[in-house]
């Protein structure tokens, strides 16, 4: 079992897969970090049109919730990460902190004209991470 699980999520997706297998990797004491990532075009589109970084990052926590319930009822402590920049990056940098033992995301298909068999972000963290990364279709 795993004491400190990062997990990355889309709020655009549904995550049930990924939170199950997160089930399945903790025991008694684990704390499960949830992050999240707001892009540079996310906040830069928020802000032209009038809403301040701070209503945007309250709406990420907001589309959170359905993850932080599921957690709430596999028993699951968690923290909750927003940040901005390139999802990615951030997930690498966190993966890399020291503070995790293992990243789970879920596989997002890439666009059609990327074709990879990955989505970009699990590909990169997956290849950048120096912990294991475990991605759930």
């Amino acid at each position: 079992m795993f004491k400190n699980i990062l997990l990355g999520v889309d709020t655009t997706l549904t995550n049930e897969k990924a939170l199950k297998e997160v089930s399945k990797l903790a025991g008694e004491g684990t704390t499960v970090t949830i992050l999240n990532s707001i892009s540079e075009q996310d906040a830069q589109s928020s802000i032209k049109s009038g809403v301040h970084l701070d209503k945007l990052v309250e709406k990420r926590s907001k589309g959170l919730e359905p993850t932080r319930e599921a957690l709430d009822e596999y028993g699951i402590k968690y923290d909750e990460i927003i940040v901005r920049g390139s999802a990615k990056e951030q997930l690498v940098k966190q993966a890399n902190s020291g503070k995790y033992e293992i990243v789970v995301l879920s596989n997002r298909k890439a666009e059609e004209k990327k074709k990879f068999v990955l989505g970009s972000v699990s590909h990169k963290v997956a290849k950048r991470a120096n912990i294991p990364v475990l991605i759930v279709k």
